[in-house]
């Protein structure tokens, strides 16, 4: 039985997973060192957000290097939207996360955030949140290509490269959300530990969910070409 393998479907997907875990790693060295984890609640002190969106943007960079080396026939329209995206563009995608990040912060407080005196902390996590779930997909397909990959169905204009990336996206943004609810859960806990503080174990669930779901398509991957190894080996 022949097994279906593409192999630079794998090669992209292991280099993108390489580069999100490698972020997490980066924001887990920068908690650990000095213990840094009390500077998360802070805009202006913490690097969280700063490695954070250097890694996003990183992936990007992969995304145009694979997309200019995909053999698939690109029709005209995506040749068009290939190009430097206008400024119209940029304040829409600015906009959209501006509002997400303001839907984020409305959700911690209806989910039991402090809702005084902790403003810059919720921004923080709003911000953490937003760029580990909206930004990836705003900055692959433009803010016109994020909401109709969210509301409606998948483009016929998007490459085989830009496809993979949005479906290691929906992942990586379900592990993130899922994360930051998760940290919540050492927050009432009467372990008296100054990373207990909110919003430390919300921002470093999100970073950590966003890692495990890293490890779980890199191990999904790595699965499918050991399966095709043994297969052809056998053969």
């Amino acid at each position: 039985m022949n097994v279906k393998f593409d192999q630079v479907r794998a090669k992209q997907q292991l280099l993108y997973v390489s580069i999100s875990l490698s972020t997490v790693l980066a924001c887990m060295a920068y908690t650990a060192h000095g213990h840094s984890w009390v500077k998360i609640g802070k805009l202006s002190e913490s690097l969280i957000i700063p490695i954070l969106l250097v890694g996003e943007l990183l992936k990007i960079f992969l995304t145009n290097y694979f997309n200019k080396n995909d053999k698939e026939i690109v029709p005209q329209k995506q040749k068009r939207k290939s190009s430097l995206p206008s400024a119209g563009n940029v304040f829409k995608g600015i906009f959209i996360q501006s509002v997400c990040t303001m839907l984020y912060a409305f959700t911690c407080v209806i989910l039991g955030a402090p809702v005084v005196g902790s403003y810059e902390e919720t921004f923080v996590l709003s911000i953490v949140l937003t760029l580990l779930t909206v930004t990836p997909t705003v900055l692959l397909l433009g803010a016109s290509g994020a909401l109709q990959a969210v509301f409606c169905e998948k483009s016929d204009l998007l490459t085989k490269t830009e496809d993979i990336a949005l479906d290691l996206n929906k992942h990586h943004a379900a592990g993130a959300i899922l994360g930051a609810w998760a940290g919540s859960i050492v927050a009432p806990l009467d372990w008296d530990r100054d990373w207990q503080a909110y919003p430390i174990p919300n921002v470093m669930g999100a970073v950590f969910g966003y890692g495990m779901a890293n490890i779980y398509m890199c191990s999904k991957v790595l699965f499918k070409t050991g399966k095709v190894f043994i297969t052809k080996k056998r053969s």
